[in-house]
């Protein structure tokens, strides 16, 4: 399995945002980015989107904007 597939990325994520939740701790985007995964922005972007579609993850806001 690639090691940036969606489950192993999806699965950090989730672990991260249970770690903070078991010890009662904000989650913070300084913690929680792409280059923290070794990703692109475009894939934590669509795999946070994913995960809040599924009902993984609540609170985030997505914006979709276009580039020129």
């Amino acid at each position: 399995m690639k090691s940036n597939s969606y489950a192993r990325v999806a699965c950090k994520i989730l672990k991260y945002l249970n770690d903070c939740y078991e010890n009662g701790l904000e989650p913070s985007i300084d913690s929680l980015n792409a280059n923290m995964l070794g990703i692109s922005d475009r894939q934590f972007y669509q795999t946070m989107k994913m995960l809040s579609d599924d009902g993984y993850v609540r609170g985030v806001e997505f914006m979709d904007v276009t580039q020129p």
